[in-house]
């Protein structure tokens, strides 16, 4: 149902046309989002994300995000959360883009560190048992394909896939993502 919601809602924005001035180099941009692990069985597994896009050339841009994710994993009728607080920049490439750059194509890469927390920082959990994981400084790359739609000269609307390595995560080296999201525009 979400999917269909999200493909409904991006379709809807593809056919509104825009004659703002989009992708001036050294504008700068806030971006909002809400990310999804794909076969994540739980609907309490997500990422929200926000952050500053400032262009340069091209319709590449330079990126910042600050990241808050929560992934549950089952342990008996337990569920034990692994939060996640991520900082992360990069730079992303302008890739393909309609005559009037009403929608385009972006394909990115950065950096990413932050801190995992594992069960709010309990080890002990409510059967006695005692976790082996603990809190931990993470780090790794990232890469997303984005499809951006302008909405108005302002506003953005965005779908994105991630894919994400990230050394000494408890959740997994390899992990993706998909997610949407609106971005506003300061016109220069």
């Amino acid at each position: 149902m979400n999917k269909l919601l999200i493909a409904m809602l991006f379709m809807s924005t593809m056919n509104v046309k825009s004659f703002a001035q989009q992708m001036i180099p050294g504008q700068t941009v806030v971006e909002l989002s809400y990310s999804v692990f794909p076969k994540s069985p739980e609907k309490q597994n997500y990422l929200i994300s926000t952050g500053f896009v400032s262009y340069v050339k091209n319709g590449n841009y330079f990126f910042g995000l600050a990241e808050y994710s929560r992934k549950n994993y089952k342990y008996t009728n337990y569920a034990i959360p692994i939060d996640t607080f991520l900082l992360g920049s990069g730079y992303s490439f302008y890739v393909w883009g309609d005559f009037m750059r009403n929608v385009n194509l972006n394909l990115g890469i950065g950096a990413l560190v932050g801190y995992e927390q594992v069960n709010r920082g309990n080890e002990l959990i409510y059967d006695g048992s005692m976790l082996s994981s603990a809190d931990q400084l993470i780090y790794g790359v990232g890469g997303r394909l984005s499809l951006e739609s302008y909405l108005t000269g302002h506003w953005v609307f965005l779908v994105n896939g991630q894919l994400r390595f990230l050394k000494n995560s408890q959740m997994a080296q390899f992990y993706p993502l998909l997610g949407f999201g609106i971005r506003y525009n300061f016109l220069k």
